[in-house]
């Protein structure tokens, strides 16, 4: 299948050295707004060599020879991309978050949905085996609580706005902020098993160029509750639990589910997660890739109902937060 990546940033590296362990996985080509990135990115990736470059979308779409691509550009295009693509018949597997805001992903879906192509948000941690053992060991935890989902990591681009630059990842105008960037990870873990919320609660550190630098999200159900933990600006452990009345699952590194424990009550610990797989990100394009094979416009694990319910909660915890982004 031809794919052209669009984006040359680490998280694109990670997608192809994965993706090349698959046999139906071929990179057409590469787009970046400067041919040299676009060098330099196959560089890294010599049996990738004679793939294309393309300088720009337009190129991208006017190509016929692709089929399918992968959106990895700032947040704040995800949606203009998205819909150029399936405009002219490529598939879509657009990086997390799907787009800046609601409005965006509806505009998305109603442009996959019109022209008949799949349209598929690139969470990873759903297609993970250890995804679906976490799935089965639900039921051991008895009657679900809480939730506590973390994910704080220290950005090296910190020290770059501390020292009076504006990275990227810090800035408004490219639809970023902790919250969309690692926050994310275990909300839609959180929403992907307990489904959307009654009501959520937002507080966080907001940095001078108007983004989140750290936050708390609450999610209120019916019978139980969740807390979302992240930072951008300060490290933790990164430790998610969900607790039940009978024991509870501990989560080490939410986004790839590196560890996934079942501890009882009585204080006995059984390890239920397979080992780590270095090629983590090969799941998801490996079932993205058979969706297309059969014509299947809609993945039924990263559903756009899930994609929608995740932007819902995001839209409102950015609310309540003060981030305005200008695609709002």
């Amino acid at each position: 299948m031809n794919f052209v990546i669009v984006g040359t940033n680490f998280i694109s590296d990670t997608l192809l050295a994965a993706a090349n362990t698959l046999n139906d996985f071929n990179l057409y080509g590469v787009c970046s707004r400067a041919e040299s990135s676009g060098e330099a990115f196959l560089a890294k990736h010599p049996q990738n060599a004679q793939a294309k470059i393309y300088t720009s979308i337009e190129q991208v779409c006017q190509d016929q020879n692709v089929d399918a691509v992968y959106i990895a550009a700032p947040n704040s295009l995800h949606k203009q991309y998205a819909v150029m693509c399936l405009e002219t018949g490529k598939h879509v597997l657009g990086e997390k978050p799907s787009a800046a805001n609601s409005k965006e992903l509806a505009s998305i879906i109603a442009t996959a949905k019109k022209h008949q192509r799949l349209y598929m948000e690139a969470m990873m941690t759903t297609h993970l085996p250890n995804f679906t053992r976490l799935q089965q060991a639900m039921i051991r935890i008895g009657t679900p609580r809480k939730y506590i989902g973390q994910y704080s990591q220290y950005s090296s681009r910190y020290d770059k706005y501390k020292n009076g630059e504006r990275p990227n990842t810090f800035l408004p105008e490219f639809a970023n902020g902790a919250l969309v960037d690692l926050g994310i990870y275990p909300l839609y873990l959180l929403i992907a098993l307990w489904g959307a919320p009654k009501s959520v609660s937002a507080s966080g550190l907001l940095l001078d160029t108007g983004v989140d630098g750290a936050g708390d999200v609450l999610l209120n159900y019916a019978d139980k509750q969740a807390v979302i933990s992240y930072s951008k600006i300060s490290q933790g452990d990164n430790i998610t639990e969900i607790q039940g009345e009978l024991g509870r699952i501990r989560i080490e590194a939410v986004s790839q589910l590196k560890k996934v424990e079942f501890i009882a009550n009585n204080g006995e610990v059984e390890i239920i997660s397979q080992p780590f797989d270095e090629h983590f990100m090969k799941y998801e394009v490996e079932h993205f890739m058979a969706l297309v094979k059969q014509n299947i416009l809609e993945s039924p694990v990263n559903t756009l109902i899930l994609s929608s319910n995740v932007m819902s909660v995001l839209d409102e915890a950015r609310k309540q937060l003060g981030v305005v982004y200008p695609n709002d």
